[in-house]
């Protein structure tokens, strides 16, 4: 187990040897109970999908899902996000990332926990193919206000910069788990997709 003040080292990660072939990569930070990258999976066998998340137990479903449906093309691991992304993710092998409904974290003494950053931006930017594609959905409007501050601040990274509300951007019959609460309770939900300049 690791101490919580020691930061988890990663292995490089080579997706042709992880999935057998050279197909594209999309990955999913915060993947949860793996809902929506299980169905992409299902939809797009010629792509791969590997999705993360810091909590084992509703990821755990997701493996389960894949396993019953026999999916050479996903995998998932228990992961801390930037800590694997920097060991791990080689440089311009990720197609798309999704970053959906990540903890808002709304109280300003713990907004310093938002996994959406200036610095993750950075971070994820190499690490795309060219045009390659950031797709982002929170129902949190003051969340989505710093994301697009954030965006912002890193403008020079990106072709283009759409956003919407109420109107997922790609794939959109695909929702996740908490897309679809969400939605059934009335909330906003805020797109947004950033391509790779």
């Amino acid at each position: 187990m690791v101490h919580p003040f020691e930061v988890e080292k990663y292995l490089p990660l080579v997706f042709s040897k992880c999935f057998g072939n050279t197909h594209p990569v999309e990955f999913e930070i915060g993947c949860g109970k793996g809902k929506f990258l299980v169905r992409r999976a299902i939809e797009n066998p010629g792509t791969n999908f590997f999705g993360i998340d810091r909590v084992s137990k509703f990821m755990k479903l997701g493996k389960t899902r894949a396993e019953k449906r026999e999916l050479p093309n996903i995998r998932f691991l228990r992961a801390e996000a930037k800590a694997f992304l920097t060991d791990a993710v080689a440089l311009g092998s990720v197609s798309i990332f999704h970053i959906y409904f990540s903890d808002p974290w709304p109280k300003r003494r713990h907004q310093t926990r938002r996994v959406f950053t200036e610095e993750f931006l950075r971070l994820l930017h190499p690490r795309l193919v060219p045009g390659g594609l950031i797709e982002i959905a929170t129902d949190d409007k003051d969340y989505f206000a710093a994301m697009k501050k954030t965006i912002a601040a890193t403008a020079e990274l990106w072709e283009n910069v759409r956003e919407t509300v109420n109107e997922r951007i790609l794939d959109s019959m695909n929702k996740t788990s908490y897309e679809i609460k969400w939605a059934a309770e009335g909330r906003h939900l805020y797109y947004a997709e950033l391509k790779k300049r």
